[in-house]
């Protein structure tokens, strides 16, 4: 080890431990100087993944108040995953409630005193495992599933299929006995009619009888009462199920006169009883192609209720269940569709108005239109006042309008005084039209909808889309109004990156200031992405004023407003993760001029922990950025394919891995990376038995360049050299050669050949890069040294072909993560003479885990870019006196000042899990208090897969 002095390691050293599977603790430093020993917990080398159970579990049988399951034990053969398995948890839920969730374990290993595992196959651990869970309500239906728990702290995996069950009904007489049978079998039972012959014994028993007969009759009766009081506690909860929506749908797309056309599909199971039909609307139809996606849950049982959150523990409370199925049991209990009257809109004159059938505005929370020239029904348009936390009318949640309610929509506009427009979806979407266009084509000039002229005035760039100013002429009067038009939500899903969304947002209520008249949203339905904006925005201005974060109650509010309100499990997901971020939020956009003077301060304290404001800002990128669950990597993580990674932590992601064409694997550590204005394939240096394919991926995708940024000083013996060291050399299938090698400063260029069965061949430009900083002192001229390489690849690299640029380091996402993000960075300061690093780092993050992977490479980027604009002369400036504070820097003033709970600090602090790496460099810091060594655990932890 070495004794100099840094923030970062000298020297490498490599241990072989063939030891338990433990977890190792190591100790570095100078053992002289405590203040500069460090402690750091070394993971096992080997990583696991999760069990996936796939056995459905069987019904033995049922009562009126329980039920008896078993199921098979997880099979390597069968089942994902790996072992060893020491138990299993059962859920069972009733709807989304989860009435139980109990670990059980294996026969072989059953704890004698839980009587409810059988204990007949105890010495079989390969015999079927089997629970009976009890304390169930009669005639109630359950789901139940099963998962696996591995070896070690949170090692449960998913849950496998459901069974659904419902118990025995308690029997119910068809018709509750007349008086006069009752008087017949008390009479029957005291002999009358037959007396004769009879006695006092055989008349007391009938009396007996019959008192009983009674008292079982009046029981039935208060179950039955009590049972339908608990299923209708009120008023309101008559009209839900007098206006629940039948479980099947149809896709509807109403535009022009199509009111339902497509077939019927289903979009959740069908219930286990009988759901009734609405008693004034003909069966609902349901838009099923885009984001506007399937139905929430229809439900007659109360509304549910959740605490909110407060804002200090909101980013451990998304970190613990980014990945659980807490959101999508909360998104199917909100409340469903169609539980208030629809009358106005379902009726025959209005139909042609509704673009989707389903999605109707209730009579309650509808926009009412002025009637014109008494001509009935003319005061309908499909939209409805949403409120926010402390405005009932807040926001008009609309339709986009179709042909036969263009008029109508601009009357509502003129009517609500509007003076701001946020449309979330396109004209048109693959096939589909999502929304008329309601504005003219070219600036200056009008179209006419009913009495109300319409000018486009200007047309400027907005986040994410384009920026309309609008006149709107009605006889003598005219008034302004802005449309924001927000292009980048994608057909399906949710949109890629938070950001873009929250910075439109943003734009748009800065338009609309602090007016009390609504403001409109609308999408193609107005509900789905409708609903997620309205939430967003006003759960977030609600949470910084009462620091409390409250997304199921509002969205549940919303829902009893206008149906479908937030239409999507997974918009419901995005919506906690927007308004995490938007909490987290700082405006990290720099402008260059003050870029010098940004970075400065950045590196000063930025809290009373010693913390500087750069580590604040790098602990809030992780938060933002957290590692996928292990289902979006699974491809790196197959017995195969594990192998064929260095680290086992750092994986491509499914939706944007590079994938060879190879019959017998198709499988490569690597990555698309595609920046708004730079794309790359990033890579990990090859592993002596990956050489082959890294051949096989340049060969394939034909780069243009490759950037190597790990020198041979920083590699260990699991790097490969995948060039030759004379002229040629055989790698598999491809033979490459040197062409020519060429050396200036710490950058040594080559120019290699790769030729596949002595036919084909393609060349590529190699760089690979030497002066990476080893210590903080040596950033400078590291930045400049790399600017150096920078502007070479530039100036080599085929502009016009995208992912031409192969770039690699150790892991493919450190150093590499450092290099993409400064090239992206220089391309977005060259567009518009600023720069956002932080949100240049998140974009790219969202294409590679672990991209920029410490703080130290973090703070590098900064350099380079300082650098850059040095070298390009760019002037720099410092802040006005008047206004010193940045723009990344709002401080509330109704908080403590000592206190900014929208700030993540240390992941510890704040209750989230660390996650611990093992090809990351240990940064020290002089200010940050040291850890004391802490006694090793007898288990180990499942952190590397936790899903």
């Amino acid at each position: 080890m070495s004794d100099t002095l840094g923030t970062t390691l000298n020297n490498s050293f490599i241990h072989l431990y063939t030891g338990t599977e433990e977890p190792i603790y190591c100790f570095i430093g100078v053992p002289e100087n405590f203040s500069e020993f460090a402690f750091v917990r070394l993971p096992p080398r080997v990583f696991f993944v999760l069990p996936s159970f796939n056995g459905e579990p069987e019904l033995l049988e049922s009562g009126y108040f329980h039920a008896a399951f078993s199921w098979r034990q997880w099979d390597p053969r069968s089942d994902t995953g790996d072992g060893p398995i020491v138990g299993y948890k059962i859920y069972v839920r009733s709807g989304r409630n989860v009435v139980l969730a109990k670990e059980v374990q294996p026969p072989s290993m059953v704890n004698k005193t839980d009587r409810s595992v059988s204990k007949r196959s105890a010495e079989n651990a390969t015999e079927m495992v089997m629970y009976n869970v009890s304390g169930l309500e009669p005639g109630s239906t359950y789901s139940v599933q099963i998962a696996a728990i591995r070896d070690g702290i949170k090692g449960e995996g998913e849950q496998g299929p459901v069974l659904t069950i419902t118990t025995r009904s308690l029997p119910v007489p068809s018709t509750t006995p007349s008086p006069s049978t009752v008087s017949t079998a008390v009479m029957t039972g005291l002999g009358v009619g037959g007396v004769s012959g009879g006695s006092i014994a055989p008349a007391a028993g009938g009396a007996v009888g019959a008192i009983l007969i009674i008292l079982i009759i009046i029981i039935v009766v208060i179950i039955v009462f009590k049972r339908r009081r608990n299923d209708n506690p009120s008023k309101i909860e008559n009209i839900e199920e007098r206006f629940q929506a039948s479980a099947d749908f149809q896709d509807t797309s109403l535009e022009e006169n199509d009111y339902c056309g497509g077939h019927a599909r289903s979009t959740r199971p069908k219930p286990a009883v009988a759901v009734k039909k609405p008693l004034l609307q003909e069966t609902k139809c349901l838009d099923l192609d885009s984001t506007e996606g399937s139905p929430g849950r229809s439900s007659n049982k109360p509304l549910g209720k959740r605490q909110p959150i407060p804002v200090a523990q909101f980013p451990a409370f998304i970190e613990n269940n980014r990945h659980s199925a807490l959101f999508s049991g909360e998104f199917h209990d909100l409340p469903g569709p169609d539980i208030y009257p629809q009358t106005v809109a379902q009726k025959e004159i209005n139909l042609k108005k509704n673009r989707y059938k389903n999605i109707l505005p209730y009579d309650s929370a509808r926009v009412k239109l002025e009637v014109i020239d008494d001509i009935p029904h003319s005061d309908y348009f499909n939209a409805s006042y949403i409120p926010s936390f402390d405005n009932d009318k807040a926001y008009i949640a609309s339709q986009g309008p179709n042909i036969a309610s263009m008029d109508d929509f601009w009357r509502m506009v003129w009517q609500e005084n509007v003076t701001t427009v946020a449309m979330v979806t396109k004209l048109k979407e693959g096939d589909k039209i999502k929304c008329r266009q309601y504005w003219p084509n070219r600036q200056g000039d009008s179209v006419k909808n009913g009495n109300i002229k319409v000018e486009l005035v200007s047309l400027d760039a907005c986040t994410g889309g384009i920026k309309r100013t609008m006149k709107m002429i009605k006889g003598d009067d005219y008034r302004t109004v802005t449309q924001f038009h927000f292009t980048e939500w994608p057909d399906k899903g949710v949109p890629k990156h938070t950001s873009s969304l929250l910075k439109f947002i943003k734009e748009v209520k800065a338009d609309h200031g602090q007016f009390t008249h609504p403001l409109i949203i609308h999408c193609s339905a107005g509900v789905g992405r409708t609903g997620v904006v309205i939430s967003i925005d006003s759960v977030v201005a609600h949470a910084k004023t009462t620091r409390m974060v409250d997304v199921f109650n509002f969205v549940t509010n919303i829902r009893q407003k206008r149906p479908f309100m937030v239409q999507t499990q997974e918009q419901y997901a995005f919506i906690y993760g927007a308004v995490l971020e938007d909490l987290l939020w700082r405006n990290t956009l720099i402008p260059v001029v003050h870029f010098t003077d940004h970075l400065q301060d950045l590196h000063t304290s930025g809290d009373g922990h010693g913390r500087s404001k750069m580590t604040k800002e790098f602990q809030t990128l992780k938060s933002l950025c957290p590692d996928p669950p292990a289902s979006q990597t699974r491809s790196g993580r197959t017995p195969d394919n594990q192998p064929k990674n260095r680290y086992g932590n750092n994986l491509p992601l499914e939706r944007n891995r590079v994938i060879l064409d190879s019959s017998d694997h198709d499988y490569i550590n690597a990555s698309y990376m595609k920046g708004v204005h730079c794309t790359f394939m990033t890579t990990q240096m090859p592993l002596p038995t990956t050489v082959s394919d890294f051949w096989s991926m340049v060969f394939d995708f034909k780069p243009s360049t490759i950037v190597m940024l790990n020198d041979k000083g920083q590699s260990d013996k699991s790097c490969a050299q995948y060039w030759p060291n004379d002229d040629s050399a055989k790698f598999g299938s491809y033979s490459v050669s040197i062409l020519s090698t060429s050396s200036d400063g710490d950058v040594t260029t080559r120019q290699l050949k790769v030729t596949r069965n002595s036919k084909a061949s393609h060349t590529v430009t190699q760089y690979q890069f030497h002066g990476w900083p080893k210590h903080g002192s040596d950033q400078q001229p590291g930045a400049r040294s790399l600017m150096k390489l920078i502007r070479a690849v530039k100036s080599s690299t085929n502009k016009k072909k995208e992912f031409s640029i192969l770039v690699h380091c150790l892991s493919g996402s450190g150093r590499t993560g450092v290099f993409c993000t400064a090239m992206e960075c220089i391309a977005q300061i060259a567009e518009g003479d600023s720069v956002d690093i932080f949100q240049t780092v998140k974009i790219l993050r969202a294409d590679r885990m672990q991209f920029v992977q410490t703080e130290e490479e973090y703070a590098f980027t900064y350099e380079v870019i300082r650098e850059y604009l040095h070298t390009e002369n760019y002037e720099q400036l410092p802040y006005p006196i008047e206004d010193h504070t940045y723009g990344n820097v709002e401080i509330d003033y109704t908080l403590d000042p000592g206190e900014n709970p929208y700030e993540v600090t240390d992941p510890q602090e704040a209750g989230a899990t660390a996650l611990v790496y093992g090809n990351v460099e240990t940064e020290r810091s002089q200010d940050r208090p040291k850890s004391k060594p802490q006694q090793p655990y007898s288990v180990y932890e499942n952190f590397a897969f936790d899903s």
